[in-house]
C-alpha cells in the first residue's frame, strides 16, 4: 500500500512539473526552467498531492463510507423527492404521494423541522439509519435500519397556542415542530437516532382540492417545512430550501447507493399458473424504506407478458376519508358509510433497479361498481377502447422489465378486520412470506401464502388472474375468474 501511495505521489509531482515546464503561468508566472526542488515540491504536495492521497487512503480503508454531502453537496433543505414524475421515479413511489428526503449528517447533533400542518390526507416523518451489515458482500452493506419511533400527522403535537387539524375536534390548521436528535431519546415530537448518516423522509399523500388556487396543491397548500441544523459545538443555522430539487448528480448517486449496478433482482418463475396470488412480506427489506404506517400485499405476474392476454384484478374497496371533498379524516368519502382506513392503492412497478413506478389505481381515482373495483393490466400504450368506463386500467409498461404489483393499506380502523395488517399479524405470521434482497424468492413462495391472506381479507382480497382478452371482452371479470 505504501508503494502504491509513493508511486502516486511521484506520478503526480512529475505531472505537475511537466505542466509547469510547458506553461509558464502554471506556477504563478515563473519561467519554464524554474523548479526549486524544496519550495516547488512542498507547494505541490500541499496543494494537490496530499489531499488526493488522503482521499485515496479513505477509500482504500473503507470503500463504503457514505456521507450526506454525496447527495446534498449544496447543504440545503429537502434536496431529494421521490415522485411518479421525472428523475424522482425511484423505489416505486405511490402515484398519489410525494416523499421528501433530507440526509442528516453526523456532524450535526440536531435537526429541527418547523412547518404548518398541510391540508392533506396523510403526512408523516420517518428516520432511516444507514447501517453496516454482515456479510459485507451482500446488499445489506447498504441497508437501512428503520427507526420505529416515527411520527404521523395525528401524533404530532402542535406548537403552543396552535392546533392539529388531524385530531378531533379538528379546526384550522396550525404549526408544529419536530426534532431529529442524536443526543435526546425518542419522546413527544422528538425522534432519537444514532447512526452516522440518517435519512429523514416526509411522506405526503393525497392533497386536498385547492379552491384557493394557491399553486401549492401537491403540498397541501403550505410550503415545505423549514430545517435548522445544530452542530456538536452549539451553533445553529437554517438551511435554504434546495432549488432545483433532484439534481441529476444527487438522485443518480442515491439510486446507485440503494441498488448498486452489480445487483441482480431477477425473479424465478417457479410453476407458471394463470391464478395470481397476492401475499404479505413478513419484513419488507429496509432498502425499500417501508412505511411503518402501512402494510403490503405483493404479486408477481411472471417472467414475461403473455401475448393476447391481460391481467384482471377484482376486489372490494375499503372506505376512506373524503378529504378531497373538504371533509376531515374521520368523515367517509361519498358512497361509504365508514372510514375503514386512511388510504389504499394498488400500484405496478418495474422489478428492476431503480424500481420505477408504472402506474397506480388509488382510492381517490378508482372507479367502483357496487363497492367493488375491477382493474385490467394490458400491454396497450393507452387505455384500450374495448374497456367499459367502469373498468380501471393500468399499462403493463415496457415488456423487457418484469413487474410486481403491490396493494397497500395505511392506518386501518381498529374495528376493520379485513385489512392487510390483520393478515400480517395473524397466527404468528403464518400468512406471510420471507422477502430479502438480492435473493428474491420464486413465485411459489407467494402462491403458497396467498390463500391464507384471502381467508382473512374475504371480499377485500384482490383476486387476480391471467385471462384471454377475448374472454374478458365477452364475459367480463366473472368469466375470467370462473376459469380458475
Amino acid at each position: 500500500m505504501k508503494a502504491k501511495i509513493a508511486q502516486f505521489v511521484i506520478m503526480s509531482t512529475g505531472a505537475e512539473k511537466e505542466k509547469a515546464m510547458k506553461h509558464p503561468d502554471a506556477l504563478g508566472g515563473r519561467p519554464r526552467d524554474f523548479w526549486p526542488a524544496k519550495e516547488g515540491m512542498m507547494k505541490v504536495l500541499t496543494r494537490i498531492v496530499i489531499p488526493a492521497v488522503l482521499m485515496t487512503l479513505a477509500i482504500l480503508i473503507n470503500p463504503d463510507v457514505v456521507r450526506a454531502q454525496d447527495f446534498n453537496y449544496r447543504d440545503c433543505a429537502w434536496p431529494l423527492e421521490f415522485s411518479p414524475e421525472g428523475s424522482g421515479n425511484v423505489q416505486g413511489p405511490d402515484g398519489a404521494a410525494r416523499y421528501w428526503i433530507m440526509p442528516f449528517e453526523t456532524q450535526y447533533d440536531t435537526m429541527t423541522i418547523k412547518g404548518t400542518y398541510p391540508n392533506i390526507r396523510f403526512f408523516s416523518f420517518t428516520a432511516y439509519e444507514t447501517i453496516a451489515c454482515d456479510p459485507p458482500e451482500s446488499m445489506c452493506q447498504k441497508g437501512f435500519n428503520l427507526v420505529e419511533y416515527h411520527l404521523y400527522d395525528a401524533q404530532i403535537t402542535p406548537d403552543p397556542g396552535s392546533s392539529n387539524p388531524f385530531v378531533l375536534p379538528g379546526g384550522r390548521t396550525g404549526t408544529y415542530t419536530v426534532v431529529i436528535s442524536r443526543t435526546l431519546p425518542s419522546s413527544g415530537n422528538t425522534i432519537g437516532v444514532s447512526s452516522g448518516l440518517v435519512w429523514v423522509v416526509m411522506r405526503m399523500y393525497v392533497a386536498n382540492d385547492d379552491p384557493s388556487l394557491s399553486g401549492r396543491s401537491l403540498m397541501g397548500g403550505v410550503p415545505l417545512p423549514a430545517i435548522t441544523v445544530t452542530d456538536k459545538t452549539g451553533p445553529s443555522k437554517q438551511l435554504d430550501a434546495c432549488w432545483p430539487i433532484n439534481k441529476w448528480s444527487d438522485i443518480s448517486k442515491l439510486a446507485q447507493f440503494l441498488f448498486p449496478p452489480a445487483v441482480d433482482l431477477s425473479i424465478k418463475e417457479g410453476m407458471p399458473s394463470d391464478r395470481l396470488w397476492f401475499a404479505s412480506p413478513l419484513n419488507p427489506p429496509s432498502i425499500l424504506w417501508p412505511n411503518p404506517d402501512g402494510k403490503y400485499l405483493m404479486m408477481w405476474p411472471g417472467d414475461n407478458y403473455q401475448s393476447g392476454r391481460i391481467i384482471v384484478i377484482h376486489g372490494k374497496a375499503p372506505g376512506f376519508p373524503g378529504t378531497f371533498e373538504g371533509s376531515p379524516i374521520w368523515t367517509p368519502s361519498r358512497g361509504f358509510r365508514s372510514v375503514d382506513m386512511r388510504y389504499w392503492a394498488m400500484c405496478e412497478q418495474d422489478f428492476a433497479p431503480p424500481l420505477s413506478l408504472v402506474g397506480c389505481a388509488t382510492d381517490l381515482t378508482t372507479r367502483l361498481e357496487g363497492g367493488y373495483y375491477t382493474i385490467v393490466i394490458s400491454d396497450d400504450r393507452q387505455r384500450p377502447g374495448w374497456l367499459k368506463p367502469n373498468i380501471n386500467w393500468l399499462p403493463y409498461g415496457d415488456e423487457q422489465y418484469p413487474k410486481f404489483v403491490v396493494i397497500r393499506n395505511m392506518l386501518p380502523a381498529p374495528d376493520f378486520p379485513y385489512a392487510i395488517q390483520n393478515v400480517w399479524t395473524a397466527n404468528d405470521h403464518e400468512c406471510t412470506f420471507n422477502l430479502s434482497f438480492p435473493d428474491v424468492p420464486d413465485r411459489g413462495a407467494i402462491d403458497e401464502k396467498g390463500p391464507c391472506a384471502k381467508r382473512i381479507m374475504g371480499d377485500y382480497y384482490p383476486d387476480a388472474v391471467w385471462c384471454d382478452k377475448s374472454t374478458f371482452i365477452h364475459g367480463g371479470w366473472q368469466a375470467c375468474m370462473k376459469q380458475q
